[in-house]
Order: C-alpha cells, then structure tokens, then sequence
C-alpha cells in the first residue's frame, strides 16, 4: 500500500498498529499490569491493532500471538535481542505507547527518533518516584532512562498531580496530559449472587470483614496496617482482616502479628488469581489502603466500583480519587507527607498509629457514614474510570497529537 493511501485509511478510520511496552505483565499482577492488559483489550475492540512486549517470561493460558515476551539481561546478547526485537516492531508500529520511564522506554525512544515514529509515555509511578535504597548504578540506570524516556517521548500521560509534577522536573508542562488509570466495570460491580470466598465462611456474624488488594512491599504499607490493627483489638475485636498478595515483605508481616498476638485476627491468603479477587471485595465490608505512594491505584478504584466502604493514607493519586475533603472513602494521614514514597519506616509515632487505628473504630461503631461515601464513588468510579473511557481518551489523544507524523 503506498504512503498516501495508508494515511487515507488512517485518517479516515483511525485504525493503528499500535506496539505496547512494559517491563512486567500477567502472570505478574500490579496496576501497571493490569492497566496494560486492560489498555489493549480495549484498543483492539476498537480496531486496532495492538502488540505487547513485555520482559516478563511465565505465560498465561490467555497468551496469543500479539504478546512477545522477550528476557531482560544486561549481557550483550540480551540487550541485543530486547533491541533487536523492538527495532522490528516499531519499524511495524504507527504508534509506540511505552509503560514507566525505564529501560523498555528509554530503548523505544531511540529507536523512535532514529525511525521517525511517534511515541507516549505513561508515568505510573514505578521509573519516576524514587525507590527505597537503590544502590549507585541503580539509581544512575534509572537517572539515564528517565532522561531519555522522557525526552524523547512525544508526548507524556501522567496518572496523577504528583506524577505531573514529578515529571514537570524533567520536560515542560506542555508535554503532559493528565490521563488517569481505569477498572473493568464490567466486572467489578456490585452482586450478591457472587459466591462466599471459602476463606470467610468461618467468619463468625458480627464479625465485620476487613481487606487489603496489594503486593506485600514496603510502599504497600500492610506492615503499617497490622500495627494499627493491634489497637483496633485492643478496643473492639470483632473484626478479622484478610490480605491478598505476596511479596518480600511477608515474614516481616507474619512477626508482627506473632508480636501483637493477632493471629485470630489475622489472615494473609497469598497470591490469588485475577478472576477471583471480585469475590473477596463484593463480601468484604471495608477496603483498606495503607500505602505510602500510589499513583491512580486500580485496587482502589475497583474497590469503589464495586461500592465498598474504603480508609486510604492521604498520599498521591489516592487523594484525587478519594476527594481532597474525602468525598468517595476516608483519608488517613498516617504518614509525614502527601507525597509518595517507596521508602516507608518500619513502623510510625504512636499517634500516626492511632489515627489510622481511629478511622477502622469508626468504621466498625458506624459503617453508615461509609457506606453514604461507597455510594458516591461507585457513580464516579463508572463516570471517570471505566476502561472503555480511558481508552477512548488514549484514542483521541493518538488523533491529537500523533496523527500528524503518519503524513
């Protein structure tokens, strides 16, 4: 097809090839993950044709042809097959829409201005908020693939005000364009005949049923959690919190609840699958937040598509889905700053403690307050974070922006 005719077909349709990158995907689970998964089940239901390159190597059952999952190592032959394989795929592409300012990026950026082809770059947060002691040339890789992710994107969406501003350190203002993350509203929606996770079923009644969706990591703030809970017993027991995920933090964990004596209040349940966790949320009475740095969580915004009653830390992206004066869940400043940080203590004052501890007490005196906010944020969870939507914004931001350099 000559050139003419393919910018006619675009032009006119819209349609693109459209190569998606991050570094880690399903069976891994994060909100990066799932918004990538999300991304592109959304754009191909609109025509597009879209590719998926991620470094991550465990398959899925749900795996097809337009997933490529390539090793990541620093060896010459390993560096030079991630770049070998990506000059290929964007030679292929229209479009190059890169997850995190990290190493994939920072390769599509390269070779995006050595072939001419547009590029966007969504900052999540992970390559653009520090990490928790990062050793020298750690921080030096990140350093180089921040400035050159970043600079050589065409344009950059940023999930939340912090990430802006984080980002506005690096390129202009004008090169950012706010685009928040999204939920399957399809499936996280309120429904009863959704069965009783077998894990509750032992629940006594009257027991109000506590969870938490996150990786066990230090920026996750479940060690937090655990030690506030400690004074949540102390005053009133009839509660019993459940946490989904793993992760490096989870011996750390375990010790605490040995040390404050909550084991039968206490309840980790692993990592489980995707298509399971609507079930944990649709009979979970409250959702609970602790982290020390969120961008636009998804668990939180699932959480709130599905109506439940939520406490949050007041830190980044969970204040602008939770409202500022706490519209749509409650806020906590459980920690120094409203800023993120994947390097929380190990423990905080006694009074962060408390207030954390403070806002479950009220929850379980009176849920009614809550459930008034869970209501709230369901209709705004539909309105302003349904993938279909955001979608639809990455689709008229391509036209925008990126249309012009198919001519």
């Amino acid at each position: 097809m000559v050139a003419a005719a393919s910018f006619s077909f675009h032009s006119i349709m819209k349609f693109y090839r459209i190569l998606l990158t991050c570094e880690d995907f399903f069976p891994h689970v994060g909100g990066a993950e799932v918004c990538v998964a999300n991304l592109k089940r959304e754009l191909s239901s609109f025509g597009h044709h879209v590719v998926l390159y991620t470094n991550t190597m465990a398959k899925t059952p749900d795996d097809d042809a337009l997933l490529v999952r390539v090793p990541w190592s620093f060896s010459v032959q390993g560096l030079w097959k991630n770049v070998r394989t990506l000059w290929e795929l964007v030679a292929d592409s229209d479009i190059v829409h890169c997850q995190y300012s990290f190493r994939l990026a920072a390769i599509c950026a390269i070779i995006c201005f050595l072939q001419r082809k547009p590029m966007v770059l969504t900052q999540q947060g992970k390559g653009i908020v520090a990490e928790a002691h990062s050793r020298w040339h750690h921080a030096l890789l990140i350093r180089v693939c921040q400035v050159v992710s970043m600079r050589g994107a065409t344009i950059i969406t940023s999930t939340s005000d912090e990430i802006t501003d984080l980002t506005a350190a690096f390129v202009p203002r004008s090169k950012i364009v706010s685009v928040t993350n999204g939920y399957d509203a399809a499936t996280f929606q309120p429904d009863d005949s959704v069965p009783v996770p077998p894990e509750y079923q032992s629940i006594s009644e009257g027991v109000k049923t506590l969870l938490t969706v996150r990786r066990l990591v230090p920026k996750n703030g479940i060690h937090i959690l655990v030690q506030a809970l400690a004074l949540v017993r102390d005053k009133n027991p009839d509660f019993h919190y459940f946490a989904i995920g793993e992760g490096r933090t989870e011996g750390f964990i375990l010790e605490l609840v040995r040390k404050y004596g909550l084991e039968k209040h206490v309840t980790l349940l692993g990592k489980k699958p995707n298509d399971q966790i609507r079930s944990y949320l649709q009979h979970a009475d409250l959702v609970l937040i602790p982290s020390s740095a969120e961008a636009t969580s998804i668990a939180c915004i699932e959480a709130m598509g599905m109506q439940k009653p939520l406490i949050a830390s007041r830190v980044g992206g969970l204040i602008d889905l939770l409202g500022t004066n706490s519209e749509y869940g409650l806020l906590v400043p459980i920690y120094d700053s409203e800023a993120c940080t994947y390097d929380p203590p190990d423990t905080l004052p006694p009074e962060r403690l408390q207030a954390l501890a403070d806002a479950i007490l009220s929850f379980l005196r009176d849920p009614n307050p809550f459930y008034t906010r869970a209501v709230a944020a369901r209709q705004k969870a539909l309105e302003s974070y349904s993938w279909t939507s955001i979608a639809k914004r990455y689709q008229d931001l391509y036209d925008q922006y990126l249309l012009p350099s198919l001519t």
